[in-house]
């Protein structure tokens, strides 16, 4: 019973070495990390791997799940016109995934058929409608912006940040600004 025990502790202690190798791994060089070197950062063989996560979507999903889900409560700070809202919470978010490349890949290459992806993209579109709602009374959004505009405009800084190795400072607030035009009223727009 003792040694079954002790199987157990090395089982989690194995689990925890491999969620920390492959966090690492991701975090610096992407989803397309080998499996085998995760495995072999972690000090465990490849079967210990895939018996803690069969496959790869697994052990990505425990990796970004937390990720995901702090992006799918970001919100529009308050008191803030609907533009300058929207900077702020592009340029945070954007800085945040910079420190992140499998949440770039993810957001930038994934399919909106997993769900935590999906959510985080459906509460993309309720932070747009929150925009316009903003906007109808600052009137800093274009008239004809969606909240689809919005969330897809976030999406596509993502995908231009996935293309940036090394962001030289001030690189994504300039990027934001750039994306922010085309969402931004015109002057005599109301």
């Amino acid at each position: 019973m003792a040694e079954g025990r002790k199987q157990r502790r090395d089982a989690v202690a194995n689990k925890e070495r491999i969620l920390n190798a492959a966090e690492e791994a991701f975090r610096h060089h992407g989803l397309s990390v080998d499996m085998r070197a995760v495995a072999a950062a972690a000090g465990v063989g490849i079967g210990t791997l895939y018996r803690h996560f069969p496959t790869r979507e697994d052990l990505v999903q425990a990796i970004t799940g937390s990720d995901l889900a702090d992006l799918a409560v970001a919100h529009l700070p308050d008191g803030t016109s609907a533009i300058d809202g929207l900077r702020e919470l592009f340029t945070r978010t954007l800085a945040q995934l910079t420190a992140n490349k499998a949440m770039i890949d993810l957001l930038a290459g994934g399919s909106p058929s997993d769900a935590d992806l999906e959510r985080c993209l459906a509460h993309l579109r309720t932070v747009g409608r929150e925009a316009i709602e903003r906007s109808a009374t600052d009137h800093t959004l274009a008239l004809d912006v969606t909240a689809d505009d919005i969330a897809y405009q976030l999406l596509g800084l993502i995908r231009i940040v996935q293309l940036l190795s090394e962001p030289a400072p001030g690189t994504i607030e300039h990027q934001v600004d750039l994306a922010l035009r085309g969402l931004a009223a015109s002057r005599g727009e109301s």
